[in-house]
């Protein structure tokens, strides 16, 4: 076969190699593995990998595992080989695809072949291969038969770890290595798709943010959140440990599930309103600065054995455009290079008007400049969002000027107020529709 150096071969070989080595270094774990890998105890060949930190690499153990048990079993079954090829009999590969495609129509006799390689059952196998007159390929029809057993025991020995799926409603899929989240939220609503040009996009979080996540691990009887700075992580933080309200539909009655002293909440007390056992806890982002965060959960089985999620970056932001650290919102107005005071004119004599804006923040959406007065009058005179550009802040450093002819646009005279709006991309409280806004504005009378 053709030699390929970057087709992950080598790594996968490697890294099995590794795993299997620390594996072996405890016989009795080593011998604990194999029982329950043969025994086909899912809960307890996690544990086992579990207590070696292992566990993420559980399909690479169960690969290698499987290997060595299909040589044994089929050698059990058919027998030592006897075959002396020393090319490839392309004829006999295909008499055998031939006989493949026969049994393959019928489904008994697949699971009958499975629960005999299954079961090891030497007399039965023997039996069967003659009855079908495959003796002559019984040790590949043995192997095939194993391996996709095999495959099929390792998706159930080695389900995915446990795992974040919803932060703020919005699925995981949707949260950016950088940690910034794009709707739609599910269920739809709260949050909306992304519209970039209209400043909806690359979500951060505020407010009290559920959290959903699936356990996976067999057994599991206990669950935890937590969370850690994104930039030095330690996971010393206490857990994310709120009481929760639930539903019993069997009592028709709410209660509240607590998690223990530890931050451990019980999966057996998960109700109704646990969202199909998913919604784990809320997390009250208020309490931490903003920033960038790692989450994770962690699943206790009985005995007991923990298990992580693998880490989920995201980014917190409760603070609104202008305030905290963000650059104060301030709005000039002036005409022909002299500024117009608050309730100050401006005359067409003097020609267009001049409106400087300034105000930032870190996650910044959009922001606008509108004209109100008169009847119910609203004249927008400026508009920009972020655009998708994360590194857009707003209205930075000297901030941005734009002149209008109020005259020449139409606008009668009267009395107005020029207001200047910014706000922030955050999902607060889990919907789009709470984000951080800040405005300010003045009084102009245009004559």
């Amino acid at each position: 076969m053709t030699h390929h150096e970057d087709d992950g071969r080598i790594d996968e070989l490697q890294q099995s190699g590794e795993v299997m080595g620390l594996l072996a270094q405890d016989p009795e774990l080593f011998a604990e593995a194999v029982r329950a890998f043969r025994g086909e105890d899912a809960e307890a060949f996690q544990a086992v990998l579990g207590r070696i930190g292992i566990l993420d690499r559980c399909h690479l153990v169960c690969r290698w595992l499987c290997s060595k048990h299909c040589v044994f079993v089929c050698r059990r079954l058919a027998g030592p080989s006897t075959a002396a090829e020393q090319e490839p009999d392309v004829a006999e590969w295909r008499d055998f695809a031939q006989a493949t495609a026969r049994i393959a129509t019928d489904r008994e006799l697949l699971q009958r072949l499975l629960d005999i390689v299954g079961a090891e059952d030497v007399k039965a196998w023997r039996e069967m291969v003659k009855r079908l007159k495959l003796d002559r390929f019984q040790h590949q029809l043995c192997h095939w038969l194993c391996m996709v057993r095999c495959r099929a025991v390792c998706r159930v020995m080695c389900p995915p770890l446990p795992q974040l799926v919803k932060v703020g409603q919005i699925p995981t899929t949707q949260i950016s290595p950088a940690g910034y989240a794009d709707g739609p939220s599910v269920p739809g609503g709260p949050t909306p798709p992304p519209n970039k040009p209209g400043g909806i996009g690359d979500h951060p979080f505020g407010g009290d943010t559920a959290i959903h996540g699936v356990f996976a691990v067999a057994g599991a009887t206990h669950y935890k959140v937590e969370y850690t700075d994104a930039v030095a992580p330690t996971w010393t933080e206490p857990p994310i440990a709120q009481t929760l309200t639930d539903f019993n539909s069997g009592t028709l009655t709410t209660y509240n599930r607590s998690p223990d002293a530890a931050g451990w909440y019980a999966i057996a007390d998960m109700g109704d309103w646990s969202d199909g056992r998913t919604y784990l806890s809320f997390w009250h982002t208020n309490s931490v600065p903003d920033g960038e965060y790692l989450l994770r959960m962690v699943v206790r089985t009985a005995a007991p054995v923990e298990f992580a999620s693998a880490p989920l970056r995201v980014r917190v932001d409760n603070t609104a455009p202008g305030s905290g650290s963000e650059t104060p919102l301030s709005l000039t107005i002036s005409q022909h290079g002299v500024k117009v005071d608050c309730c100050g004119s401006v005359r067409k004599s003097g020609g267009p008007v001049e409106v400087t804006v300034v105000g930032t923040d870190a996650n910044f959406s959009g922001l606008s400049v509108v004209l109100e007065g008169q009847c119910n009058v609203t004249h927008g005179l400026y508009s920009k969002t972020y655009n998708g550009n994360v590194a857009d802040t707003g209205a930075p450093g000297a901030g941005i000027t734009f002149t209008f002819d109020p005259w020449a646009d139409g606008i009668a005279g009267c009395c107005y107020l020029v207001r200047f709006s910014i706000s922030d991309r955050a999902v607060v409280s889990n919907t789009f529709y709470a984000r951080h806004g800040s405005s300010i504005f003045q009084s102009l009378n245009i004559t």
